[in-house]
């Protein structure tokens, strides 16, 4: 049979702990504190090396403003929405933190690879619905133990495919992104979009309308944006508008076609022009290449590629060796 201490004994022995009758076991120091080391392991990096994204940060604050025009206009009344600086997490950590249920939309964007997260705060869900059907969306609803009706993440939805389109625009102005949405999940323990080691970048904003208050949470594994580390990392010189990347993209696009002139060259030789004329029909003019070098390819006359010739399906062909990176010296 279990012992319980009552109160009065609960209460004698924290007495007598504090006036010292009661000696308390003294705490032996871990091997490592003695020794003067620490225990590493190699394989989970402990510090996490919080990096400055300047660009990350435009982002942000373009979607802060777009996500409260957005909401505002949708719920059809006046609401804040302010942002809490940029961390970097492991995902894992993060996931701990997040209660259930959690309105959690995993979604992808392109042309990155991986999957990324939106979590929508389970209070402020049930205040967004209660606002969609009328209400003031301040009343208390119990969260534990439920799950989101039919209707409820059919709201929800409404409402995820507003901020990725807001999400998408303001990440225009770096890097243009296609964002897909895939699923949602409820259980933190379900949205599985890395490794719990892995890191992942936090962004979480705060929405108050009237006495309803809720966060909104992005979550973007670091390893999905590799490719787009280095623009994340530099100072954003200007935003670009809409228009100036449709105009680049459409330079670009002509630039694309418009005809060039593509030569190979065999060899090359020089004879005096005395030798020129008297050539018949018969003769052999040895170039300076042998049959097994690379020979150069010229696109409007700039050297660009080496490669061999052959034929491919009947027609006179060259096989593309390497690319010429340095006039003088490849």
């Amino acid at each position: 049979m279990e012992q319980i201490l009552s109160q009065d004994e609960v209460d004698a022995l924290l007495k007598g702990i504090s006036g010292g009758d009661i000696e308390e076991p003294e705490e032996t120091a871990a091997p490592e504190e003695e020794h003067g080391y620490a225990a590493y392991d190699f394989t989970r990096q402990q510090g996490i090396v919080q990096l400055k994204m300047p660009a990350m940060e435009v982002i942000n604050d373009s979607f802060l403003r777009a996500m409260r025009s957005s909401l505002a206009n949708t719920l059809r009344k006046v609401l804040d929405v302010t942002a809490v600086p940029m961390e970097l997490e492991r995902f894992g950590a993060f996931v701990r933190t997040l209660p259930v249920p959690s309105s959690l939309q995993i979604f992808k964007m392109e042309p990155f690879r991986g999957m990324a997260l939106l979590v929508l705060e389970p209070k402020l869900v049930f205040a967004l619905v209660e606002s969609f059907l009328g209400g003031t969306g301040a009343r208390n609803i119990r969260i534990e133990g439920r799950d989101f009706t039919a209707i409820e993440q059919r709201l929800i939805h409404r409402i995820i495919n507003i901020l990725l389109n807001d999400l998408e625009k303001a990440w225009y102005s770096l890097h243009p992104v296609k964002i897909q949405y895939v699923r949602n999940e409820i259980n933190p323990q379900f949205a599985k979009i890395c490794e719990p080691e892995d890191i992942v970048i936090i962004n979480r904003y705060d929405v108050d309308m009237d006495r309803a208050v809720g966060s909104i949470t992005s979550c973007i594994p670091l390893s999905n944006l590799e490719s787009v580390k280095s623009k994340l990392m530099t100072s954003f010189q200007r935003e670009k508008s809409e228009e100036d990347l449709l105009l680049a993209n459409t330079l670009q696009e002509n630039i694309k076609n418009i005809p060039v002139t593509f030569k190979a060259e065999l060899g090359s030789v020089m004879i005096p022009a005395g030798d020129i004329i008297e050539l018949v029909k018969g003769d052999i003019i040895q170039l300076n290449r042998r049959r097994d070098d690379l020979l150069p390819a010229f696109v409007s006359g700039v050297r660009k590629y080496m490669g061999t010739p052959g034929v491919h399906r009947g027609n006179k062909a060259f096989l593309i060796k390497r690319k010429v990176f340095d006039q003088e010296r490849d």
